[in-house]
Protein backbone atom coordinates (compact mmCIF):
# COMPACT_ATOMS: atom_id res chain seq x y z
CA UNK A 1 0.00 0.00 0.00
CA UNK A 2 1.41 3.40 -0.99
CA UNK A 3 2.11 6.06 1.59
CA UNK A 4 -0.36 8.92 2.03
CA UNK A 5 0.62 12.33 0.75
CA UNK A 6 0.39 15.33 3.08
CA UNK A 7 -2.82 16.44 1.36
CA UNK A 8 -4.34 12.98 1.70
CA UNK A 9 -3.47 12.97 5.40
CA UNK A 10 -5.02 16.43 5.80
CA UNK A 11 -8.21 15.25 4.10
CA UNK A 12 -8.43 12.15 6.29
CA UNK A 13 -7.52 13.70 9.66
CA UNK A 14 -10.37 14.70 11.97
CA UNK A 15 -9.47 16.96 14.89
CA UNK A 16 -11.18 15.76 18.07
CA UNK A 17 -9.67 17.86 20.82
CA UNK A 18 -7.37 20.82 21.43
CA UNK A 19 -5.85 21.71 24.81
CA UNK A 20 -3.76 24.80 25.39
CA UNK A 21 -2.73 27.37 27.96
CA UNK A 22 -1.17 30.78 27.65
CA UNK A 23 2.27 29.90 26.39
CA UNK A 24 2.83 26.88 28.65
CA UNK A 25 2.10 24.15 26.15
CA UNK A 26 -0.57 22.68 23.92
CA UNK A 27 -1.80 19.44 22.43
CA UNK A 28 -3.93 18.42 19.50
CA UNK A 29 -5.73 15.09 19.23
CA UNK A 30 -7.03 13.77 15.94
CA UNK A 31 -8.16 10.60 14.24
CA UNK A 32 -6.34 9.40 11.14
CA UNK A 33 -7.41 6.23 9.33
CA UNK A 34 -9.25 5.03 12.41
CA UNK A 35 -6.26 5.59 14.73
CA UNK A 36 -6.38 8.14 17.55
CA UNK A 37 -3.26 10.29 17.74
CA UNK A 38 -2.32 12.78 20.46
CA UNK A 39 0.56 15.18 19.82
CA UNK A 40 2.00 17.33 22.63
CA UNK A 41 3.78 20.62 21.95
CA UNK A 42 6.06 22.10 24.61
CA UNK A 43 7.82 25.51 24.60
CA UNK A 44 11.25 25.46 22.99
CA UNK A 45 12.88 26.63 26.23
CA UNK A 46 10.89 24.19 28.35
CA UNK A 47 9.08 27.02 30.13
CA UNK A 48 7.07 29.69 28.27
CA UNK A 49 6.66 30.80 24.66
CA UNK A 50 6.73 34.49 25.61
CA UNK A 51 10.53 34.40 25.66
CA UNK A 52 10.55 34.13 21.86
CA UNK A 53 7.66 36.47 21.03
CA UNK A 54 10.05 39.34 20.29
CA UNK A 55 11.42 37.40 17.31
CA UNK A 56 10.13 37.65 13.76
CA UNK A 57 7.70 34.83 12.87
CA UNK A 58 10.21 33.18 10.54
CA UNK A 59 12.82 33.18 13.33
CA UNK A 60 10.61 31.76 16.11
CA UNK A 61 10.88 28.09 17.09
CA UNK A 62 8.05 26.12 15.48
CA UNK A 63 6.78 24.82 18.84
CA UNK A 64 6.34 28.34 20.24
CA UNK A 65 4.48 29.54 17.16
CA UNK A 66 2.07 26.58 17.17
CA UNK A 67 1.40 26.80 20.92
CA UNK A 68 0.48 30.47 20.59
CA UNK A 69 -1.70 29.73 17.56
CA UNK A 70 -3.69 27.14 19.50
CA UNK A 71 -3.87 29.37 22.58
CA UNK A 72 -5.50 32.10 20.50
CA UNK A 73 -8.31 29.67 19.63
CA UNK A 74 -9.73 30.11 23.13
CA UNK A 75 -9.63 33.90 23.01
CA UNK A 76 -13.14 34.44 21.70
CA UNK A 77 -12.19 35.03 18.08
CA UNK A 78 -14.67 34.20 15.28
CA UNK A 79 -15.03 30.49 14.54
CA UNK A 80 -13.67 30.87 10.99
CA UNK A 81 -10.40 32.24 12.39
CA UNK A 82 -10.20 29.29 14.78
CA UNK A 83 -10.28 26.96 11.79
CA UNK A 84 -7.36 28.81 10.17
CA UNK A 85 -5.15 28.29 13.23
CA UNK A 86 -6.32 24.70 13.67
CA UNK A 87 -5.57 23.83 10.04
CA UNK A 88 -2.16 25.50 10.24
CA UNK A 89 -1.20 23.53 13.35
CA UNK A 90 -2.60 20.26 12.04
CA UNK A 91 -0.81 20.74 8.72
CA UNK A 92 2.53 21.39 10.46
CA UNK A 93 2.12 18.31 12.65
CA UNK A 94 1.10 16.05 9.77
CA UNK A 95 4.12 17.27 7.80
CA UNK A 96 6.42 16.58 10.75
CA UNK A 97 4.86 13.18 11.35
CA UNK A 98 4.53 12.11 7.72
CA UNK A 99 7.19 9.37 7.91
CA UNK A 100 5.18 7.70 10.71
CA UNK A 101 1.59 8.73 10.02
CA UNK A 102 1.61 7.96 6.29
CA UNK A 103 2.20 4.27 7.01
CA UNK A 104 -0.86 3.83 9.21
CA UNK A 105 -3.02 0.98 7.98
CA UNK A 106 -6.73 1.82 7.75
CA UNK A 107 -8.70 -0.09 10.35
CA UNK A 108 -11.28 -2.38 8.81
CA UNK A 109 -14.83 -1.21 9.55
CA UNK A 110 -16.70 -3.49 11.92
CA UNK A 111 -20.12 -4.89 11.06
CA UNK A 112 -20.98 -4.85 14.75
CA UNK A 113 -21.86 -1.56 16.48
CA UNK A 114 -19.24 -0.32 18.92
CA UNK A 115 -19.78 -0.21 22.64
CA UNK A 116 -19.23 2.96 24.62
CA UNK A 117 -16.19 1.29 26.20
CA UNK A 118 -14.55 0.76 22.81
CA UNK A 119 -14.87 4.47 22.02
CA UNK A 120 -13.97 5.90 25.44
CA UNK A 121 -10.98 3.63 25.92
CA UNK A 122 -9.70 3.28 22.35
CA UNK A 123 -5.93 2.94 21.97
CA UNK A 124 -4.19 6.31 21.65
CA UNK A 125 -0.74 6.86 20.11
CA UNK A 126 1.15 9.63 21.92
CA UNK A 127 3.82 11.81 20.31
CA UNK A 128 5.81 14.97 21.05
CA UNK A 129 6.64 17.55 18.40
CA UNK A 130 10.36 18.25 17.99
CA UNK A 131 10.64 21.59 16.19
CA UNK A 132 14.11 22.88 16.97
CA UNK A 133 15.65 21.31 13.89
CA UNK A 134 14.58 21.48 10.25
CA UNK A 135 12.66 19.50 9.25
CA UNK A 136 10.54 19.11 12.38
CA UNK A 137 9.63 15.62 13.55
CA UNK A 138 7.44 13.80 16.03
CA UNK A 139 8.74 11.25 18.51
CA UNK A 140 6.72 8.61 20.37
CA UNK A 141 6.23 9.20 24.11
CA UNK A 142 4.43 7.50 26.97
CA UNK A 143 0.99 8.82 27.87
CA UNK A 144 2.36 10.01 31.23
CA UNK A 145 4.61 12.44 29.34
CA UNK A 146 1.75 13.99 27.36
CA UNK A 147 0.72 17.61 27.79
CA UNK A 148 -2.17 18.03 30.26
CA UNK A 149 -1.73 14.49 31.54
CA UNK A 150 -4.00 15.19 34.50
CA UNK A 151 -6.82 15.08 31.96
CA UNK A 152 -6.11 11.42 31.27
CA UNK A 153 -5.19 10.15 34.73
CA UNK A 154 -7.60 7.41 35.71
CA UNK A 155 -6.60 7.44 39.36
CA UNK A 156 -8.89 9.93 41.05
CA UNK A 157 -10.14 10.17 44.60
CA UNK A 158 -13.63 9.46 45.84
CA UNK A 159 -14.10 13.00 47.13
CA UNK A 160 -15.35 14.45 43.87
CA UNK A 161 -18.02 11.81 43.35
CA UNK A 162 -19.30 12.53 46.83
CA UNK A 163 -19.70 16.16 45.73
CA UNK A 164 -21.99 15.16 42.84
CA UNK A 165 -25.71 15.41 43.52
CA UNK A 166 -26.81 11.96 42.32
CA UNK A 167 -30.19 10.25 42.26
CA UNK A 168 -29.19 7.12 44.13
CA UNK A 169 -32.22 5.10 42.98
CA UNK A 170 -31.32 5.39 39.28
CA UNK A 171 -29.55 2.46 37.58
CA UNK A 172 -25.86 2.60 36.69
CA UNK A 173 -24.44 1.04 33.54
CA UNK A 174 -20.91 0.08 32.55
CA UNK A 175 -19.63 1.37 29.18
CA UNK A 176 -19.31 -2.25 28.05
CA UNK A 177 -23.11 -2.62 28.28
CA UNK A 178 -23.96 0.49 26.24
CA UNK A 179 -24.22 0.15 22.45
CA UNK A 180 -23.42 3.29 20.44
CA UNK A 181 -25.85 3.90 17.57
CA UNK A 182 -24.73 7.35 16.39
CA UNK A 183 -21.86 9.57 17.52
CA UNK A 184 -22.57 13.31 17.59
CA UNK A 185 -19.32 14.51 19.16
CA UNK A 186 -16.15 12.66 20.05
CA UNK A 187 -12.83 13.58 21.59
CA UNK A 188 -10.05 11.87 23.50
CA UNK A 189 -11.95 9.92 26.15
CA UNK A 190 -15.16 11.85 25.50
CA UNK A 191 -18.32 11.04 23.54
CA UNK A 192 -21.82 12.39 23.02
CA UNK A 193 -23.98 9.82 21.28
CA UNK A 194 -27.31 8.18 20.67
CA UNK A 195 -27.07 4.79 22.38
CA UNK A 196 -29.07 1.71 23.21
CA UNK A 197 -29.22 0.17 26.67
CA UNK A 198 -31.15 -3.04 27.28
CA UNK A 199 -32.93 -2.48 23.97
CA UNK A 200 -34.00 1.07 24.84
CA UNK A 201 -32.88 4.14 22.90
CA UNK A 202 -31.18 6.79 25.04
CA UNK A 203 -28.89 9.81 24.75
CA UNK A 204 -25.49 9.64 26.44
CA UNK A 205 -22.72 12.01 27.46
CA UNK A 206 -19.69 10.29 28.96
CA UNK A 207 -16.01 10.89 29.68
CA UNK A 208 -13.29 8.32 30.15
CA UNK A 209 -12.05 9.74 33.44
CA UNK A 210 -14.04 10.66 36.57
CA UNK A 211 -11.62 13.58 37.09
CA UNK A 212 -12.79 15.09 33.81
CA UNK A 213 -16.26 15.71 35.26
CA UNK A 214 -14.98 18.16 37.86
CA UNK A 215 -16.24 21.62 36.95
CA UNK A 216 -17.20 20.63 33.42
CA UNK A 217 -20.52 21.16 31.59
CA UNK A 218 -21.34 17.44 31.79
CA UNK A 219 -21.28 17.57 35.59
CA UNK A 220 -23.62 20.57 35.63
CA UNK A 221 -25.99 18.87 33.20
CA UNK A 222 -25.91 15.61 35.15
CA UNK A 223 -26.90 17.43 38.33
CA UNK A 224 -29.50 19.65 36.62
CA UNK A 225 -31.22 16.63 35.09
CA UNK A 226 -31.30 15.01 38.52
CA UNK A 227 -32.89 18.09 40.08
CA UNK A 228 -35.46 18.20 37.28
CA UNK A 229 -36.31 14.55 37.83
CA UNK A 230 -37.01 15.25 41.49
CA UNK A 231 -39.01 18.40 40.70
CA UNK A 232 -40.94 16.85 37.79
CA UNK A 233 -41.20 13.09 38.41
CA UNK A 234 -44.06 12.85 35.91
CA UNK A 235 -42.65 13.07 32.38
CA UNK A 236 -45.75 14.84 31.06
CA UNK A 237 -45.34 17.84 33.39
CA UNK A 238 -42.44 19.46 31.48
CA UNK A 239 -40.84 18.97 28.08
CA UNK A 240 -37.25 18.25 29.10
CA UNK A 241 -35.61 14.83 28.62
CA UNK A 242 -35.79 12.67 31.72
CA UNK A 243 -32.63 11.41 33.42
CA UNK A 244 -32.60 7.61 33.11
CA UNK A 245 -29.30 6.51 34.64
CA UNK A 246 -25.57 6.96 35.01
CA UNK A 247 -22.49 5.60 33.27
CA UNK A 248 -19.93 4.24 35.72
CA UNK A 249 -16.58 2.51 35.53
CA UNK A 250 -17.02 -1.25 35.75
CA UNK A 251 -14.03 -1.67 38.08
CA UNK A 252 -13.86 1.51 40.16
CA UNK A 253 -17.64 2.24 40.11
CA UNK A 254 -16.82 5.93 39.61
CA UNK A 255 -19.33 8.03 37.64
CA UNK A 256 -18.30 8.74 34.03
CA UNK A 257 -21.45 10.31 32.62
CA UNK A 258 -25.21 10.09 32.29
CA UNK A 259 -28.01 8.62 30.19
CA UNK A 260 -31.18 10.52 29.43
CA UNK A 261 -34.34 10.10 27.42
CA UNK A 262 -33.87 10.12 23.66
CA UNK A 263 -36.12 12.65 21.91
CA UNK A 264 -36.43 11.87 18.18
CA UNK A 265 -36.77 15.04 16.15
CA UNK A 266 -34.85 17.96 14.71
CA UNK A 267 -32.97 20.88 16.22
CA UNK A 268 -34.93 24.10 15.89
CA UNK A 269 -31.84 25.80 14.48
CA UNK A 270 -31.76 23.31 11.59
CA UNK A 271 -35.38 23.84 10.54
CA UNK A 272 -36.14 25.98 7.50
CA UNK A 273 -38.72 28.31 9.01
CA UNK A 274 -40.05 30.17 5.95
CA UNK A 275 -42.80 27.65 5.07
CA UNK A 276 -43.73 26.95 8.72
CA UNK A 277 -47.15 28.30 9.69
CA UNK A 278 -47.14 31.24 12.10
CA UNK A 279 -49.45 29.35 14.46
CA UNK A 280 -46.96 26.50 14.74
CA UNK A 281 -44.05 28.83 15.46
CA UNK A 282 -46.15 30.60 18.08
CA UNK A 283 -46.87 27.23 19.66
CA UNK A 284 -43.16 26.45 19.84
CA UNK A 285 -42.16 29.69 21.55
CA UNK A 286 -45.11 29.30 23.94
CA UNK A 287 -43.95 25.78 24.84
CA UNK A 288 -40.35 26.93 25.26
CA UNK A 289 -41.41 29.80 27.54
CA UNK A 290 -43.63 27.48 29.56
CA UNK A 291 -40.82 24.97 30.16
CA UNK A 292 -38.33 27.69 31.10
CA UNK A 293 -40.83 29.25 33.50
CA UNK A 294 -41.36 25.87 35.20
CA UNK A 295 -37.59 25.54 35.61
CA UNK A 296 -37.28 29.02 37.09
CA UNK A 297 -40.05 28.29 39.59
CA UNK A 298 -37.82 25.46 40.88
CA UNK A 299 -34.72 27.65 40.99
CA UNK A 300 -33.25 25.99 37.90
CA UNK A 301 -31.66 27.74 34.92
CA UNK A 302 -31.50 26.49 31.33
CA UNK A 303 -28.19 28.22 30.67
CA UNK A 304 -27.04 28.03 27.05
CA UNK A 305 -30.45 28.99 25.64
CA UNK A 306 -30.58 29.07 21.83
CA UNK A 307 -32.46 27.39 18.92
CA UNK A 308 -29.87 24.64 18.62
CA UNK A 309 -30.72 23.58 22.17
CA UNK A 310 -34.38 23.06 21.31
CA UNK A 311 -35.62 19.83 19.73
CA UNK A 312 -38.89 19.75 17.80
CA UNK A 313 -40.14 16.20 18.24
CA UNK A 314 -42.16 14.02 15.87
CA UNK A 315 -45.40 15.49 17.26
CA UNK A 316 -44.21 19.05 16.60
CA UNK A 317 -43.66 19.81 20.29
CA UNK A 318 -40.65 21.81 21.53
CA UNK A 319 -38.24 20.26 24.07
CA UNK A 320 -35.38 21.96 25.89
CA UNK A 321 -32.02 20.16 25.80
CA UNK A 322 -28.43 20.78 26.92
CA UNK A 323 -28.21 21.97 30.50
CA UNK A 324 -24.41 22.15 30.61
CA UNK A 325 -24.45 25.90 31.13
CA UNK A 326 -22.19 28.42 29.50
CA UNK A 327 -23.48 30.79 26.84
CA UNK A 328 -23.45 31.45 23.12
CA UNK A 329 -22.73 35.01 21.98
CA UNK A 330 -25.77 36.55 20.35
CA UNK A 331 -28.23 34.60 22.48
CA UNK A 332 -27.10 35.08 26.08
CA UNK A 333 -25.04 38.05 27.25
CA UNK A 334 -21.78 37.06 28.94
CA UNK A 335 -22.61 39.03 32.09
CA UNK A 336 -25.91 37.12 32.39
CA UNK A 337 -24.47 33.63 31.95
CA UNK A 338 -26.41 30.91 33.82
CA UNK A 339 -28.94 33.34 35.30
CA UNK A 340 -32.72 33.60 35.12
CA UNK A 341 -32.36 37.00 33.46
CA UNK A 342 -30.03 35.46 30.88
CA UNK A 343 -32.65 32.83 30.07
CA UNK A 344 -35.32 35.51 29.69
CA UNK A 345 -33.17 37.60 27.35
CA UNK A 346 -32.47 34.52 25.24
CA UNK A 347 -36.19 33.67 25.11
CA UNK A 348 -36.91 37.10 23.64
CA UNK A 349 -34.24 36.53 20.98
CA UNK A 350 -35.55 33.05 20.17
CA UNK A 351 -39.03 34.59 19.77
CA UNK A 352 -37.55 37.16 17.36
CA UNK A 353 -35.81 34.36 15.47
CA UNK A 354 -39.07 32.42 15.13
CA UNK A 355 -40.84 35.61 14.13
CA UNK A 356 -38.56 36.05 11.15
CA UNK A 357 -36.42 38.93 12.42
CA UNK A 358 -33.60 39.14 9.88
CA UNK A 359 -31.39 40.93 12.43
CA UNK A 360 -31.14 37.75 14.52
CA UNK A 361 -28.05 35.86 13.36
CA UNK A 362 -28.12 32.11 14.02
CA UNK A 363 -24.98 31.09 15.92
CA UNK A 364 -24.17 27.50 16.89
Amino acid sequence: MSEMTEQEMMNNAFVEQICSSDGKGASIAFELRGTQIHVSIFPSNGSLTKDSRHLQPEDRPLQDHLIDALSRDSSGRPHAEHNVSQDEVLGAILKAGKPLFSQLTPKAPSCEPLTLHQILFAEILYFRLEGDSDPASVVPIEHEEAYNIGFFNRDTGQDFEEELDLCEDLPRYAPEDIVVKQVFMKGIKYVTAAVQVDGRDMFCKALGEPRQLRGCPEARELECLGKMLRAFPQQSSIRVPQLLGYVHDKDTKRILGFLRQWVPGQNLGDIYLAPIATEKKQKWISQIRESVQLLHEQGLVWGDAKPYNVVIDEKDDAWLIDFGGGFTAGWVDSQLVETIEGDEKALDRIAEFLGGNDDVVLIL
